[in-house]
């Protein structure tokens, strides 16, 4: 793997230090715990998701529910073992209002209250690429800022589809995943460029 260009300004103690109390948004009423992130920082590619579900929130992981379980699924069938790879979500909390009305999206406003704290996560990992998980993921990170990004569906919706449907979604979302990170490695390295808030939650 190629080395990093620099070690980050913030380290990973120092982020959850700065936000395992945050208040931005209402949806730090709502949580039980904090979900920021897992992997391994830097990373080669970080997956960013949408918002914690509730085994998430239950236990302060992300993507540790069914969803979670298939998207580790296709990772493993897609990358190289050398490939670091971290998630995390657009924000860091439970929509546990939305939840109860049918809706696990958070408003946009919530968004935004978080995207400092995403941008500060992205500047840690320096990933390579970043692929987001799901449409709303895909809506509000910048495509056109320093890093490659592509998008996936989200596994929670591969889950919804029926039995025959969802085997294709499976292999399609391995197979995009594949020929992007195969692109990646062949491609020359470029220096990490920090992201601001903007670029974060655009």
């Amino acid at each position: 793997m190629p080395s990093r260009n620099r070690t980050p300004l913030v380290t990973w103690a120092d982020h959850v230090a700065r936000w395992k109390d945050c208040q931005l948004c209402p949806l730090g009423q709502q949580r039980d715990q904090i979900v920021l992130a897992r992997g391994t920082v830097p990373c080669d590619i970080l997956f960013c998701g949408e918002a914690p579900g509730e085994s998430e929130d239950a236990l302060g992981v992300p993507f540790c529910g069914p969803a979670g379980r298939l998207l580790d699924q296709i990772i493993e069938r897609a990358l190289p073992p050398t490939v670091r790879y971290a998630i995390t979500n657009l924000v860091a909390c439970f929509p546990r209002k939305a939840k109860l009305f049918g809706d696990n999206e958070p408003t946009p406003d919530e968004i935004r209250s978080c995207r400092s704290r995403l941008a500060e996560f992205i500047n840690i990992a320096q990933p390579r690429m970043i692929v987001c998980v799901g449409k709303l993921s895909a809506r509000w990170v910048d495509h056109d800022v320093g890093v490659r990004c592509i998008d996936i569906v989200h596994p929670a919706a591969i889950l919804r589809m029926p039995l025959a449907q969802r085997q294709m979604a499976i292999q399609k979302s391995i197979v995009v995943l594949r020929n992007a990170v195969d692109n990646m490695l062949e491609s020359e390295w470029t220096k990490f460029t920090d992201w601001s808030t903007e670029y974060a939650a655009s």
